[in-house]
């Protein structure tokens, strides 16, 4: 029980950090700025965490410095993809669409091993499908004259599709970061984490200092900043500490717990609410994607004959 608390407060910690980004929008923080210090945070925290610096000698032993860069590039984009999603949806929205990358990671694994896909995967699929759209709004939920709950398009939601566009696009490059990450698994998780957030974090650096030139911005937003970037780091590193003690289907299975939180950090600190529609979204996209996991986790496990 002790090591389960382990994902539930890398849950809390990754919910906490994420509930931050519309508080720290009001005090108009730069995106790349509070990217950078996320990322910056982070990289300070794996310096301490492995108690040593770089050894570029064994990154070249290995042949991994590409794929060290190809991880970087990704873990950089898919928080910028993130952070942008959540000027156009609430943040318990985009949460829940980033927990799609199981499906997606299964179906791009499922590609490249050139796997079949049964019946029950497709209509996985279709459900989540169903789901984002619920989430979105293209699907409105309606009651017609006989009573009988019907399902229909709905029209001018350009600015929450944005959003959601942004919010999947986060969760494919978090699927790809998944999939790409074996490459490098000669080393340890928080060298992993040393190595590829240095570089997007001097990049934030740089994209801040061209998007606003000298620029110090309010000291409020700056502090929320710097706590929102601990908090991610805390969150990491409660959660390598639950993969070593539990194992990653474990933690990854708590881990669902992360949307929820943020759902009701946001409804209790920007009366975000949901409708009816992206309720039953929601729980949708959260049974897909929790099935295609450990559906997923069946056949790894499956002996081979």
């Amino acid at each position: 029980m002790f090591v389960i608390r382990f994902a539930l407060l890398s849950s809390l910690f990754y919910a906490l950090n994420v509930s931050m980004i519309p508080k720290i929008y009001t005090f108009e923080i730069s995106v790349f700025l509070f990217l950078f210090i996320r990322f910056g945070t982070t990289f300070f925290t794996s310096l301490i965490a492995t108690k040593s610096l770089f050894s570029f000698r064994e990154v070249k032993r290995q042949k991994i410095g590409a794929w060290i860069l190809i991880l970087s590039f990704l873990f950089g984009v898919q928080s910028w993809l993130y952070v942008e999603a959540v000027k156009y949806i609430s943040v318990g929205l985009a949460s829940v669409i980033l927990f799609t990358y199981p499906l997606i990671t299964y179906l791009i694994a499922s590609l490249l091993k050139r796997k079949s896909f049964d019946l029950l995967t497709i209509l996985i699929f279709v459900f989540a499908t169903l789901g984002i759209a619920a989430i979105s709004g293209i699907v409105v939920i309606s009651q017609n004259l006989e009573g009988i709950y019907t399902m229909q398009i709905s029209e001018g939601l350009y600015v929450v599709l944005i959003g959601v566009v942004l919010a999947l696009l986060s969760a494919l490059t978090y699927s790809l970061i998944l999939i790409l990450t074996p490459k490098v698994s000669c080393l340890k998780n928080w060298e992993i984490v040393k190595y590829t957030t240095l570089l997007p974090a001097l990049t934030f650096l740089y994209l801040f200092i061209i998007e606003t030139g000298f620029y110090w911005p309010q000291s409020e937003g700056l502090i929320l900043s710097l706590i929102s970037g601990t908090f991610f780091a805390t969150g990491m590193m409660f959660y390598h500490m639950s993969v070593r003690k539990y194992g990653p289907v474990r933690t990854a299975n708590i881990g669902y717990t992360e949307p929820l939180l943020v759902l009701v950090f946001g409804f209790m600190a920007y009366s975000d609410t949901i409708t009816l529609t992206q309720g039953l979204g929601v729980i949708m996209v959260a049974i897909a994607s929790i099935t295609i996991e450990r559906r997923q986790l069946i056949q790894d496990t499956t002996p081979k004959i």
